[in-house]
């Protein structure tokens, strides 16, 4: 089917044909639409940026759409994130944590490669399509080419005391496979000020409790 000529959209191509006209394409678009609030606009543009850098050769980012007004659109992730996907399914299979870590790493690697460093790497972060696959999202706060980051890491994803670098993005990795295979972020039972202490002293959780079997 002929595009007569119609650039088109970020994001969008043949596959998201709905129909042609003489005058015009109809795609579809499954989308939401983040906005920001007028004092925000640094974090439009930081996340804008970093989009553009990012651009559509993975499939693990989020998709990004364009700008509208104070806002960008992004694919609307059917699953929502992770956090909220296991608090509501409960138990998750071994199988399924597998695949999300493999992915995760995999487009954590890809975002690096790029000269991004996300920020803010969690379970909170990262979001999942319908067929339950890994989409990295939330780019607002993120370092790009040696611009300081706008956001900071969650404290149980935290390395203390250093400066965003690969290493510290390597340690909310971390955390973050922590929750993935356990169903809770580190110290989930420690206050802030408690967990970023224990960091601060070098004690972490033991890999040993991981779970060896999962249903579902």
């Amino acid at each position: 089917m002929p595009d007569f000529g119609i650039k088109w959209p970020l994001g969008l191509g043949r596959k998201d044909l709905v129909g042609a006209g003489i005058t015009a394409l109809v795609v579809r678009l499954d989308a939401v639409v983040k906005f920001f609030k007028p004092t925000k606009l640094q974090f439009l543009e930081r996340e804008t940026a970093v989009y553009h850098r990012l651009g559509y050769d993975h499939s693990g980012i989020i998709e990004y759409f364009g700008v509208l007004g104070n806002g960008i659109i992004l694919q609307f992730a059917e699953q929502t994130s992770i956090r909220q996907y296991v608090a509501r399914q409960g138990q998750i299979s071994l199988p399924l944590k597998f695949r999300w870590v493999e992915q995760l790493f995999d487009t954590v690697r890809y975002v690096h490669s790029k000269n991004v460093l996300h920020g803010d790497i969690s379970c909170n972060n990262v979001f999942l399509d319908q067929n339950l696959d890994v989409k990295l999202g939330d780019f607002s706060g993120s370092a790009i080419d040696g611009l300081p980051p706008l956001s900071c890491y969650e404290t149980s994803h935290e390395l203390s005391h250093e400066d965003i670098s690969a290493r510290t993005e390597l340690f909310a990795l971390g955390s973050t496979v922590y929750e993935i295979m356990t169903g809770s972020a580190p110290y989930k039972d420690l206050s802030d000020e408690q967990v970023f202490a224990v960091f601060s002293e070098g004690r972490y959780p033991d890999y040993k409790t991981f779970p060896h079997s999962g249903t579902r």
